[in-house]
C-alpha cells in the first residue's frame, strides 16, 4: 500500500471539503405527547444546527404511528442556524408557535401516542429519509422526547443515546421552539384529572379520591386527602398511595353521607423541592331535605318483566315495596322489593311491557325523612330480547362451513350507520341498569367499578376514569378501517380512553406476565395463549365471551367480504386462525350469554336490522368449528337433546341466571326445589321453545313472591323426554 505524507491527506481532505456542499444540520430535535391537551398539543419539533440557513422547499416531516405513516406536514420557508420550528395541530389549547399546520393530525391521528411504532421521519428534498426515530417501547407516551445538545446532525437510524426522555403535563412544559430549551419549571408537584369514585355520589355510598401526581424535579414523598364539611375547614386526613404510574388513590374512603351533605376536599402532595396542593374541590348528595321528595334516576332492564329502580336516595321499605306504586302506561307493578343494603334501589315487576321508549311513573313512595314522591317519571328504553321468529330457519340442520355461509346470509346486508352514531346508538345498546355507560374494560360485575360515565362524557385521558371513546373490538388496521365495519355495532363498544390505547390493536388472548394491567384486572403483556407467541390483551373473565363471540361475528358477517383486508395474528382477512378459535371458542363456553349480551343483541337489532349470531345460538361456535362433534340445529336424528349450564352468579345474593341449549324445538319447563324435594318456583312453565341457547333467572322468591330461605337449591329443565338437573346456593 502506497502512502501518502501527512500535509498531502490534508491538502486533499480541504480539497473535498471546499468542494462539498455545506453541511445543512437539520434534524428531528423534540417530540411531544404531553400528558394534558394532548390531543391539540402534540408536537414534532426540527433544528438547523448550522452553519447555513436552510431552505425547507419540499422538505417533509411525517409523523409514524404504529409504524405506518400517517400524517405528512410539506414545508417551505426557511431555517436559520440555531433555529427551531415546529409541526402540529391548527388550533393549540396551549399557546405556543405553530409553524406548519395539518387539521388531520388533530382529528384523526389519536393513536401517535409514543407508545411502539410511533414516532417521526425527516425526509429532504430529494426525498430521502435523513432522520427518523421509532419507539421500541412506550418511548415519549406522556412525555417530552428532546435530542440532546452534543447532536448537531441528522441519523437514519434511532439511537437511544441521542434522545432523552421527560414526563410532562404541557406542552408549555416542553420547549417548543427553541432546542435544548430550559428544563420543565421546578416548583414541586403538579396535581391535575382529580376525580371520585363514584363520579356521582349518593346517599349513604362512601368515596374515594383519586389524581394524577408528577413532579419532575424528583421523587414524591406523600399524597395526602383533607377533607370536611365546609371549604374553610378539612380536619379529615386520608394518606393516598400509588394506583397505577402517576395514579394516586385514597388508602381508605370518605363515610357515605346522608341526603343533600355536601363534602370539601382537597388534594396535598410533598415533592422533592417545595409541597404543594390543588384547589378546594366538593361534591353534593342529591335529595333529602324537608319537603324534597326522592327521584328517579335511572331504570333498568333486569328481565323481560323485572326493573331494578334507582332512586336518589334511600326510600323507606313498606312504600317501596307496594307494587301499585310503579306503573308504565296502564301496567302497574306486580311485585316490588327494596334492595335489603343498597335502599336506593327497588326491584319491580311489570309484565307485558312492550318494546321501545317507555317511561316509569312512581307514586307514594317516601323517602328516609317521610317526604313522599308523586308523579315522579323516568324515560327509558325497553329492549325486547327475543329471537324474530323464522329468523335462523335457512340454517336448520346444518353444520360446519354450510352453516357459517348460512348464517352470513341471514346477517349480511345489515343497515349501516356512522361511525359518529355509535356514540348515539351506545345510548341504547350499552347502557347499564344505573344509565351509565356499559364499558367492559372498567365495569366489575358484582362489584364496584373504578368509575362509571354518564354518557356524553366522552374524550381523551391521561389516566383512566377521564373519557371514553369507540373502541373497535376488531380493531380497523385489521380490515382498513372502510365501511361497513367502520360502524359495524358488533365490533364497537364505548370503552375507557386510556385502556382503549393500552389495548391499541393487540389481538384478544391470555396474558402471562402483565406489563399493564387496567383498574378493572384487564391486562396486556406477553400471550398464554397456546399457538401465539407476541403481545396479547386479556379483558376480564366476565367479558371474554362477550368479546369471543364478537369475533366469530366477523368471521360470519364478512365471510367472503374480506378481500383486501390487511389481516392480524389472529386472522387471515377475517378467517380466524386456529389458536385464535380455539381460544374464543374456550372463552365463549367459559363466559356464557349474559342478560347484557341479550340485551345488546335486542337493541342493535333494532339499529342494524342483524343480530349476532353467536349471542342468539352460542353453541352455533362449536357447530362450525367442531362439527364433527355436533349436529344442526333442528337435527332430531343423533345427538345431543339439551344442555343446561351452571347458573351464575352462585352462590348468589340478589338474583341468579341459568343459560340452556337445546339441539331442536321441544317443550320445555324448568323449575327450582329446595334440599325436601319441595317445589318452590317455577322458572320456565311447559311450553314451545326453538332451538337454540336460552336463559331464565331467579331472585330468589317464590311462587308468592315470598323471599326463600337461604341454602341449597336444585333447578331442574325438562326438555321433550330429556332432563338435566343442577344445584345452587342461595345466600342473604
Amino acid at each position: 500500500m502506497r502512502k501518502f505524507p501527512v500535509p498531502f491527506v490534508a491538502a486533499m481532505l480541504a480539497a473535498c471539503l471546499a468542494a462539498s456542499p455545506a453541511r445543512s444540520g437539520v434534524f428531528l430535535s423534540e417530540l411531544c405527547d404531553p400528558q394534558n391537551n394532548y390531543q391539540t398539543d402534540r408536537f414534532i419539533e426540527i433544528y438547523n444546527s448550522g452553519p447555513d440557513t436552510v431552505s425547507l422547499a419540499s422538505w417533509k416531516i411525517i409523523a409514524v404511528a404504529n409504524n405506518v405513516d400517517v400524517n405528512t406536514w410539506t414545508l417551505s420557508g426557511t431555517l436559520a442556524p440555531g433555529q427551531a420550528k415546529v409541526a402540529g395541530s391548527t388550533a393549540p389549547v396551549t399557546s405556543f408557535p405553530i409553524h406548519f399546520a395539518s387539521s388531520t393530525w388533530l382529528s384523526t391521528y389519536g393513536n401517535w401516542n409514543g407508545k411502539v411504532g410511533d414516532g417521526a421521519k425527516l425526509v429532504n428534498p430529494s426525498n430521502a429519509v435523513i432522520d427518523l426515530i421509532v419507539a421500541p417501547g412506550d418511548l415519549f407516551e406522556n412525555k417530552d422526547l428532546v435530542r440532546n445538545a452534543s447532536v448537531t446532525g441528522p441519523n437514519p437510524v434511532y439511537t437511544a443515546s441521542e434522545w432523552t426522555a421527560t414526563p410532562v403535563l404541557l406542552a408549555t412544559d416542553a420547549s417548543p421552539g427553541s432546542h435544548n430549551g430550559s428544563a420543565p419549571p421546578a416548583g414541586g408537584p403538579v396535581i391535575t384529572n382529580i376525580v371520585t369514585d363514584p363520579a356521582s355520589p349518593t346517599s349513604g355510598v362512601p368515596v374515594d379520591v383519586q389524581a394524577s401526581v408528577v413532579d419532575t424535579s424528583g421523587a414524591i414523598d406523600a399524597v395526602t386527602l383533607s377533607w370536611g364539611s365546609s371549604a374553610g375547614s378539612l380536619p379529615n386526613v386520608i394518606g393516598m398511595t400509588v394506583l397505577s404510574g402517576d395514579t394516586y388513590r385514597t388508602s381508605a374512603q370518605i363515610p357515605g353521607q346522608s341526603s343533600g351533605a355536601s363534602i370539601y376536599y382537597q388534594v396535598q402532595a410533598v415533592g422533592a423541592t417545595a409541597p404543594s396542593q390543588s384547589a378546594v374541590l366538593s361534591y353534593t348528595i342529591p335529595g333529602g331535605g324537608v319537603g324534597v321528595p326522592p327521584s328517579v334516576l335511572a331504570v333498568g332492564e333486569m328481565s323481560d318483566s323485572t326493573f331494578l329502580v334507582f332512586f336518589s336516595e334511600p326510600v323507606e321499605q313498606s312504600s317501596a315495596e307496594v307494587p301499585g306504586n310503579y306503573t308504565i302506561g296502564a301496567l302497574a307493578g306486580v311485585t316490588a322489593q327494596r334492595d335489603p343494603v343498597k335502599t336506593s334501589q327497588v326491584e319491580v315487576t311489570i309484565r307485558s311491557v312492550s318494546p321501545g321508549t317507555r317511561t316509569l311513573t312512581v307514586n307514594g313512595v317516601a323517602d328516609l325523612e317521610g317526604n313522599f314522591a308523586y308523579g315522579a317519571t323516568r324515560s327509558f328504553n325497553y329492549v325486547d330480547v327475543t329471537i324474530p321468529a323464522g329468523y335462523y330457519n335457512s340454517a336448520t340442520g346444518l353444520i360446519g362451513s354450510a352453516l357459517r355461509i348460512a348464517l352470513h346470509n341471514i346477517i349480511k346486508n345489515h343497515t349501516v350507520g356512522s361511525y359518529s352514531g355509535a356514540l348515539t346508538a351506545f345510548q341504547t345498546t350499552d347502557v347499564k341498569p344505573n344509565g351509565k355507560v356499559w364499558d367492559m374494560y372498567s365495569d366489575i360485575p358484582g362489584g364496584t367499578p373504578p368509575y362509571e360515565y354518564s354518557f356524553g362524557q366522552t374524550g381523551q385521558g391521561a389516566t383512566e376514569g377521564l373519557g371514553y371513546n369507540r373502541e373497535h373490538s376488531w380493531p380497523q388496521s385489521w380490515f382498513g378501517g372502510s365501511l361497513p365495519m367502520y360502524s359495524d355495532l358488533w365490533i364497537l363498544y364505548p370503552t375507557d380512553a386510556k385502556v382503549n390505547g393500552y389495548r391499541a390493536n393487540y389481538v384478544y388472548g391470555k396474558v402471562a406476565t402483565a406489563t399493564t394491567t387496567s383498574l378493572n384486572g384487564s391486562k396486556l403483556g406477553s400471550s398464554a395463549t397456546a399457538g401465539y407467541a407476541g403481545t396479547v390483551f386479556e379483558p376480564i373473565d366476565a367479558y371474554k365471551g362477550d368479546l369471543a363471540r364478537g369475533q366469530f361475528y366477523v368471521a360470519t358477517r364478512y365471510y367472503n367480504e374480506d378481500q383486501g383486508w390487511p389481516g392480524s395474528p389472529s386472522a387471515t382477512g377475517a378467517e380466524l386462525v386456529p389458536w385464535a378459535v380455539a381460544q374464543y371458542s374456550a372463552w365463549s363456553q367459559g363466559d356464557p350469554v349474559s342478560w347484557k349480551e341479550r340485551m345488546r343483541n335486542g337493541a342493535a337489532f333494532v339499529i342494524q336490522h342483524n343480530r349476532n349470531p353467536f349471542v342468539d345460538h352460542p353453541e352455533f361456535v362449536a357447530m362450525i368449528y367442531d362439527s364433527l362433534s355436533f349436529v344442526g340445529v333442528g337435527d332430531t336424528g343423533r345427538g345431543w337433546t339439551l344442555r343446561l349450564r351452571a347458573n351464575a352468579p352462585n352462590p348468589f345474593g340478589a338474583r341468579t341466571s341459568i343459560t340452556f341449549d337445546l339441539a331442536q324445538p321441544e317443550y320445555v319447563s324448568m323449575r327450582v326445589y329446595d334440599v325436601s324435594g319441595r317445589l318452590v318456583r317455577t322458572l320456565v312453565a311447559r311450553g314451545p321453545m326453538d332451538a337454540g341457547s336460552h336463559s331464565a333467572e331467579w331472585n330468589g322468591r317464590d311462587d308468592d313472591g315470598a323471599q326463600v330461605a337461604a341454602g341449597l337449591y336444585f333447578y331442574r329443565l325438562e326438555a321433550g323426554d330429556a332432563q338435566e338437573t343442577r344445584r345452587m346456593v342461595f345466600v342473604r
